[in-house]
């Protein structure tokens, strides 16, 4: 019993520690978008490391191809927004 418990202890601590680094994103000087290094929008060209969650505080947006699945709830997300506002607008 303490084996298993040591192992699921080990286990939350190596899941916890992974999501703790963001991974390492690249943007160009004048995009607005954040990619992966492996991009083909952004190869051959001069780009700027960094990591995700500094990219999304400095306003970039996920690159459509590089993150697909975070592109499209985001623009779910951006498209309710405005539906809601229209909705509210309307009432007044």
């Amino acid at each position: 019993m303490k084996r298993i418990a040591l192992v699921i202890i080990c286990l939350a601590f190596l899941a916890s520690s992974t999501f703790a680094f963001a991974a390492d994103v690249y943007v160009t000087k004048n995009g607005k978008k954040y990619h992966k290094e492996t991009c083909r929008w952004i190869k051959n060209r001069e780009t700027t490391k960094m990591d995700e969650k500094e990219a999304i505080e400095k306003g970039y947006e996920p690159c459509s191809r590089c993150f697909k699945s975070k592109a499209v709830s985001d623009k779910s997300a951006q498209k309710a927004k405005e539906v809601v506002q229209k909705a509210k607008e309307s009432k007044s």
